[in-house]
């Protein structure tokens, strides 16, 4: 929850139709335009609501929380900016930000990334009118998301989410959402705080949650999902080197383990549904895809060979192992990492990420370096092509995704634990489940 003084902020507020919360740690430099963009947004399309912007920081330092209180100097529409209690961590901070909406009674909560530099004003209507309409529950973006930074959506998240959950929900790990009031106070009372979902992990969790849950206990009711057309999303690299290991851990790690808790949901096979598609403000036509040197992250891929293979060997089948030695041994210039070697190797991480006895995290550890093998094949893929062919090379992988399910099942059904002199889950004992 929020810390003390906010948590009296809101008691004097006493209530909102509309909570705007912004999560943020370490974002000095570019909260003070995320806040006035919002400000900006707020009286020009939702002037007639009752709206209070609630930050919630993670930061050691006051340097976020001053710039924040520098752009909102003046304004008319109540403002609480504070800290918060628990595991800190963006999941931590929307738990938070959602505890205050309910305090608030609000309608509808927008939250939005405070490193964010493509926001318009046009994106605080566009996500919250769907919740305030009462057309949906969840809102999520739908991005033009350059490389690499979509990356994760394009080969993770997405295609992932479309074959287990059978909901095409374009960016199900976008830090940019809506919700209802219901919504937020069904996703406040689990118990994840002190797992990745307190993390990173938040915005993949809350998608799954969302599209394989329901209000109430009538059989296959689920929340209503939406997502909205937003533009390009772009936003302020973090500098420190570690950074994206550690998202992509906490949050690919959430999803993985969701095919676990969530099994019976993609063990029948859902059929794939389309997500109801809002419009949104209007955005300026996008570039087509650059051409990038992705020697990087074939660099990356062959490294993870050496430090990996030993781990990989218990982890993918043997001819998966020898079609990835395959794509690593090719030219840096053409190399090609096959779709539909991707599928096998992801539900092949989700079977022993979940039914293995090592580690989890250093499971998750070694698909990292195979996941930015496929991203260069995949930015060789699309260099040059427009959003859309952009977006039809995605959708083709989505749907090798979805044609694999069969595989994943029979993976699922007859995978026998190994066990070895590596390190073993905490608390495991035996070779079996």
């Amino acid at each position: 929850m929020m810390c003390h003084e906010a948590q009296r902020q809101l008691k004097s507020i006493g209530s909102a139709d509309l909570v705007v919360g912004i999560p943020s740690y370490c974002n000095a430099t570019t909260v003070g335009m995320v806040v006035q963009t919002i400000l900006d947004g707020v009286t020009a399309d939702l002037d007639a609501l009752r709206v209070v912007l609630v930050n919630a920081d993670a930061g050691t330092s006051c340097d976020t929380r001053r710039a924040l209180a520098d752009a909102v100097a003046g304004v008319s529409i109540p403002v609480v900016i504070g800290g918060y209690t628990g595991r800190l961590g963006r999941g931590s901070a929307m738990r938070a930000i959602m505890q205050a909406a309910l305090e608030l009674n609000a309608r509808a909560v927008v939250a939005l990334d405070a490193h964010t530099t493509s926001i318009t004003p046009g994106w605080i209507a566009a996500l919250a009118q769907p919740i305030l309409e009462g057309q949906v529950d969840l809102v999520m973006p739908r991005y033009q998301w350059p490389l690499p930074d979509g990356g994760l959506s394009d080969l993770i998240f997405y295609p992932l989410t479309r074959a287990l959950w059978g909901c095409s929900l374009r960016q199900p790990g976008a830090g940019d959402c809506a919700l209802s009031g219901p919504l937020a106070q069904a996703l406040v009372e689990y118990d994840v705080w002190e797992t990745e979902a307190a993390a990173a992990g938040f915005e993949v969790w809350l998608s799954s949650v969302a599209l394989t849950e329901g209000p109430d206990e009538t059989p296959g009711k689920r929340w209503r999902v939406g997502q909205v057309d937003l533009g390009e999303k772009c936003y302020a690299q973090r500098t420190t080197p570690n950074h994206f290991p550690v998202v992509f851990r906490q949050a690919v790690g959430t999803l993985l383990r969701q095919i676990h808790q969530r099994r019976a949901i993609w063990q029948s096979m859902p059929p794939i549904r389309p997500t109801p598609t809002f419009p949104g403000p209007p955005a300026s036509p996008a570039e087509p895809v650059p051409i990038q040197d992705v020697t990087p992250l074939i660099d990356a891929l062959i490294l993870g060979w050496t430090e990996y293979r030993g781990l990989w060997q218990r982890i993918l089948t043997p001819t998966n192992l020898s079609m990835i030695e395959t794509v690593a041994l090719q030219p840096a210039e053409s190399l090609a990492f096959p779709p539909e070697l991707w599928a096998h190797v992801m539900f092949d991480f989700a079977v022993v990420y979940n039914k293995g006895e090592q580690d989890p995290d250093r499971i998750v550890d070694s698909l990292l370096p195979l996941y930015q093998g496929r991203l260069a094949s995949l930015w060789h893929d699309v260099a040059g092509l427009t959003p859309i062919g952009r977006e039809g090379t995605v959708s083709a992988q989505a749907f090798v995704f979805e044609t694999s399910r069969d595989y994943l099942l029979e993976r699922w059904e007859n995978y026998l634990p190994w066990k070895d002199g590596g390190e073993l889950r905490s608390g495991s004992t035996t070779n079996s489940l």
